[in-house]
C-alpha cells in the first residue's frame, strides 16, 4: 500500500505538531510507501521509505506559491498512490478532491475538533472516509465518520519507577481560553492559603496561539493579581521531546479543558503514570472507579483546590500506584501502534470499497 500523507508541518523542534513525525514513522513501518505533502517542513528524521514534499513556508513562499506548489506536488503523487490521507486540515482534502476524482483515488480525513465549519462540511462531503478520536470530537452528524481513538508513543510517554519528590502540579496546553487556566489560577490561590500546602508548586507548559494573542498577558496579570505570581511558572512552547521528562517531573497533572473529545494531553500524562484532575466528563470511563479523585464537576477554584489537595496528601507511593493503573488502560486503549493498525485497516476498506465502485462504473 503507498499512502500520500498531507499535514501542515514536520518539525521535530514544533511544541505543537512534532508528534506528527510518529505517526508518519509508525505509518511507513506499516505500508510500503508513505509520501508526505507538508505546508512547511522543518528537522525531521525519517524511514527510507519515506518521501517529503514542501509547500515551501519555510522558504517564505507567498500563499498563491504555497498553492502553486501543492498543486504540483499532488500531480506528481497522486497517480501513483493508493490512498490520500489528510491530517487536521479540510482544506487539503478539497484541494485534491480534483486530483483523486481524476485517478480515482479514495480520501481519508483525520480531524479532531468540535468547531463545525464551511471547510470542514465540503471536506466531508468530498472525502471518503472520517477518522477521528471520539464521539465528541467529531460533532457533524455522519455515517462516514469511523471513531479510533488516539495514539500516545508509549517509548516516549511511559511510567517512572520512582515517585517524583516534588510537590509540582503540571498543566500541558496552549494558552487559550478553552484550557480554563485562570480557574487552575484560582485554585493555586485557594490552595496556598491552606496550611501544608504552602510549597507547592505550579507549572503550565504551553505556547501562545495566534486566534487569542492577548490571552497569555491575561493570565499573567490574574496570576500577579491573587499573588501567586512566585508560584506559577509559564515554561512557554515547550519542545515535544522534552514533554516526558516534564510529566516525570510532576506529582500530578491538571487539565480543565470542558466535555467535548479526548484531550491529547491528559492521555499523556495517564501514559507516564501520572494521576491527572480533569474537567472533561468524556474521559470517565477511563476514570473508572478513581473518578470521585481525579474529576471536577465545575470549575470552582475550592472544588479542583480539593481534588489537588486530596492527591497531595497520599503518600507518593499511593499516587505513583494509581497512575501505574491508569498507564494500564491508556496502553490497552490509546497506544500509538494500536491506532496505526485501526487506520491501516481503514485505508484497506476504503481502498477496496473504491476499487469495486470503479469497477462497476466501468
Amino acid at each position: 500500500m503507498r499512502v500520500l500523507m498531507l499535514v501542515q508541518q514536520l518539525d521535530e523542534r514544533d511544541w505543537l505538531r512534532a508528534f506528527i513525525l510518529n505517526w508518519v514513522r509508525a505509518l511507513a513501518a506499516r505500508v510500503a510507501q508513505v509520501d508526505v505533502i507538508t505546508l512547511e517542513r522543518g528537522q525531521a528524521s525519517l524511514p527510507e521509505n519515506v518521501t517529503v514534499q514542501s509547500m515551501g513556508k519555510e522558504r517564505g513562499y507567498s500563499r498563491l506559491r504555497e498553492l502553486w506548489e501543492f498543486n504540483r506536488a499532488l500531480a506528481r503523487t497522486v497517480p501513483h498512490t493508493d490512498v490520500i490521507f489528510t491530517h487536521m486540515t479540510p482544506r487539503y482534502t478539497w484541494v485534491a478532491a480534483p486530483y483523486a476524482k481524476l485517478f480515482n483515488k479514495p480520501q481519508v480525513l483525520w480531524f479532531v475538533h468540535r468547531n463545525v465549519s464551511l471547510e470542514l462540511r465540503l471536506a466531508h462531503a468530498l472525502a471518503d472516509r472520517v477518522v477521528t478520536a471520539s464521539p465528541e470530537s467529531f460533532t457533524l452528524p455522519s455515517r462516514k465518520v469511523t471513531i479510533l481513538g488516539h495514539g500516545i508513543d508509549l517509548s516516549q510517554f511511559r511510567p517512572a519507577d520512582h515517585p517524583s519528590p516534588e510537590r509540582l502540579i503540571l498543566s500541558v496546553g496552549r494558552l487559550s481560553p478553552i484550557k480554563n487556566h485562570d480557574a487552575l489560577l484560582r485554585a493555586a490561590a485557594r490552595l496556598a492559603s491552606r496550611p501544608g500546602f504552602e510549597d507547592v508548586r505550579f507549572a503550565i507548559a504551553g505556547g501562545e496561539t495566534p486566534e487569542n494573542p492577548d490571552h497569555p498577558s491575561a493570565l499573567y496579570a490574574l496570576a500577579r493579581e491573587l499573588g501567586v505570581e512566585g508560584r506559577v511558572s509559564f515554561l512557554g512552547a515547550v519542545p515535544h521531546a522534552d514533554i516526558p521528562a516534564l510529566y516525570q517531573r510532576a506529582a500530578l497533572t491538571v487539565n480543565l479543558c470542558p466535555t467535548g473529545g479526548l484531550d491529547k494531553a491528559v492521555l499523556e500524562s495517564m501514559a507516564s503514570g501520572v494521576p491527572v484532575i480533569v474537567h472533561n466528563q468524556t474521559f470517565l470511563p477511563l476514570l473508572g472507579e478513581e473518578a470521585a479523585a481525579l474529576w471536577c464537576e465545575t470549575l470552582d477554584p475550592d472544588q479542583i483546590a480539593d481534588r489537588i489537595a486530596g492527591l497531595l496528601s497520599q503518600p507518593p507511593e499511593a499516587r505513583l500506584a494509581l497512575g501505574r493503573k491508569l498507564a494500564l488502560r491508556v496502553q490497552a486503549e490509546y497506544s500509538l501502534d494500536g491506532l496505526m493498525d485501526k487506520l491501516t485497516a481503514v485505508f484497506e476498506e476504503v481502498i477496496s470499497r473504491h476499487e469495486t465502485r470503479g469497477h462497476r462504473e466501468r
